[in-house]
């Protein structure tokens, strides 16, 4: 279900369950659909919640640069907690969904219950930096090159993902499918 933040850029997400809510917050290569084996699971017992972070169809996909940035993917948590009427909530982030919760929980400590922040790191040690930066530009151009399917080919079957490939088949393949599904956008 789509909703607007206070800026009017849309947020999709998708909740089920009662009880204590858990926001999932999701990682560069998948989205809110990465998330359901723990809906699935967790709803049984509390409120889940899974959105797609603004970049990531349904939701929107602002063409300004200034629209981004960890302040922005945490305020994003904020402004769905609020358009539900959570007050607080367990949040977990995978990833780039875990670098939001930790500035979730920096900026936004009364809303959270607790933290859970997986894999989270911008993939450099010191002094690599622009390593880094230089290779999510390449991602960002492969995805704009040669279109997402190509690029879940390769990604999917990456050292970040062996282990998944190798303990969840169906769970890989998921998440392989989702990754192919991305429509790339244009950058602004």
């Amino acid at each position: 279900m789509p909703f607007a933040d206070a800026a009017g850029v849309k947020l999709h997400y998708e909740e089920a369950g009662a009880g204590t809510p858990i926001v999932f917050v999701h990682e560069f290569a998948t989205d809110h659909r990465g998330w359901e084996p723990q809906m699935r699971f967790f709803a049984r017992r509390h409120r889940c919640v899974a959105f797609n972070a603004r970049g990531y169809p349904p939701s929107d996909v602002p063409g300004d640069l200034d629209a981004y940035g960890q302040a922005v993917a945490a305020g994003d948590i904020a402004h769905v907690m609020r358009h539900l009427g959570i007050a607080a909530a367990h949040i977990v982030g995978l990833s780039m969904g875990g670098n939001a919760t930790l500035h979730f929980g920096l900026l936004y400590p009364e809303m959270a219950l607790s933290l859970t922040v997986a894999g989270a790191g911008y993939g450099s040690g010191p002094g690599q930096t622009e390593r880094f930066r230089a290779d999510a530009v390449a991602m960002a151009e492969r995805y704009e090159s040669q279109g997402a399917q190509a690029v879940a080919e390769t990604y999917s079957t990456g050292p970040a993902r062996v282990q998944l490939r190798e303990k969840d088949p169906r769970g890989w393949a998921r998440f392989r499918d989702i990754l192919a599904s991305k429509t790339p956008r244009a950058r602004p």
